[in-house]
């Protein structure tokens, strides 16, 4: 399925620069949280028409044989639907990804061709894909690209509902939707088992520190707030604005009184255990600090896997009721079957 388009790209790509450069500050139009697809009924039977999470209407000849993945979370979608081998261009600095060496190691080997900054429209020319997906974030890109002939899927995967969204799309975009099915009935027979093991439980405080500093945390819209929720908490930070980390004072996580604390990110319980300004939260006074396991994927981040990170808060808060052990054993079954490789046990950790 490639395009007839390379003998103009060039010409094509200034003018996309200078439509860039106009509307930067102007955003994008449209917005659709799940996405949908069906057939056109003029098209040939095996072309696919599909509405992205942007609202857009985009068309396929066929099953998409090749894709550049613009977004991690696009590309460990490609790994989890088993079809990571028709990536030919990924994101950039893929090597600080761990899941990729170990559960496909070609895609270390591909052509990188952007950030959630910018993209490198002239190397996914060269790659001519059959499809391009790429994030809300760059689809001020999508219609330079569709004026060589090539595809865009933009998603938008910011929530439980817009993740399985995105799956469905993919899944449909490249011929395996029965793979796509089995990932979101995954998620729902989990986010089900996960209600019934906390209903009627006490449900602890839960102050879950940013990525980069443990003085941001996660308001009441952030996708990470919903997970400490499902998995039988209160989130210390739930009053907070916003949708991305959120600063905080000393003054104010001590006036939380978080009874757990939850580390997503590369600095340690110990950085927190051992800052004296800490010393009067409840959830240091009684070591109840966990760090969500770094070397696997972003459990905490609306990606394929991250109805792990549900799980792992769940054992975390409720370990009676959902032993750590068993998460132990339910991500390893996770990644057996979804990325087909064996995971170490010594990765799992709290």
């Amino acid at each position: 399925m490639k395009h007839n388009k390379l003998t103009r790209w060039a010409a094509l790509i200034l003018a996309a620069a200078l439509t860039l450069s106009l509307t930067a500050c102007g955003g994008a139009g449209g917005s659709s949280s799940a996405g949908s697809a069906s057939a056109s009924q003029s098209a040939p039977a095996s072309a696919i028409t599909l509405t992205d999470q942007a609202g857009r209407q985009v068309e396929l000849d066929a099953p998409a044989d090749t894709l550049v993945s613009c977004y991690y979370v696009t590309t460990y979608a490609t790994m989890a639907l088993g079809i990571s081998d028709r990536v030919v261009g990924l994101e950039k600095k893929a090597d600080t990804r761990p899941i990729y060496a170990m559960a496909a190691p070609d895609l270390l080997e591909k052509e990188q061709v952007g950030t959630m900054k910018e993209l490198d429209l002239e190397a996914v020319a060269v790659l001519e894909p059959d499809l391009v997906v790429m994030p809300k974030k760059l689809m001020d890109y999508a219609a330079p690209l569709e004026e060589l002939g090539i595809p865009v899927l933009v998603v938008n995967p910011e929530s439980h509902e817009a993740l399985t969204g995105m799956l469905e799309l993919l899944g449909q975009a490249c011929g395996v939707e029965d793979r796509a099915q089995a990932l979101t009935d995954y998620y729902e027979e989990q986010l089900a088992r996960v209600a019934q093991l906390v209903d009627g439980l006490e449900r602890p405080t839960v102050y879950m520190g940013g990525n980069s500093s443990y003085l941001t945390a996660a308001p009441g819209d952030m996708y990470q707030s919903s997970l400490i929720e499902t998995a039988g908490g209160v989130n210390a930070a739930a009053d907070l604005t916003g949708g991305y980390w959120t600063e905080v004072s000393y003054e104010s996580i001590l006036a939380m009184a978080p009874q757990v604390i939850l580390i997503p990110a590369d600095y340690t319980a110990q950085d927190i255990l051992g800052d004296p300004q800490l010393a009067a939260v409840p959830a240091v006074q009684s070591g109840a600090v966990y760090e969500m396991p770094s070397g696997i994927e972003e459990w905490d981040s609306p990606i394929p896997s991250g109805i792990l990170g549900t799980l792992w808060m769940t054992s975390v808060l409720h370990g009676d009721a959902y032993p750590f052990d068993t998460f132990t054993a339910d991500v390893q079954d996770f990644y057996k079957t979804f990325y087909g490789f064996e995971i170490d046990p010594a990765l799992i950790t709290k």
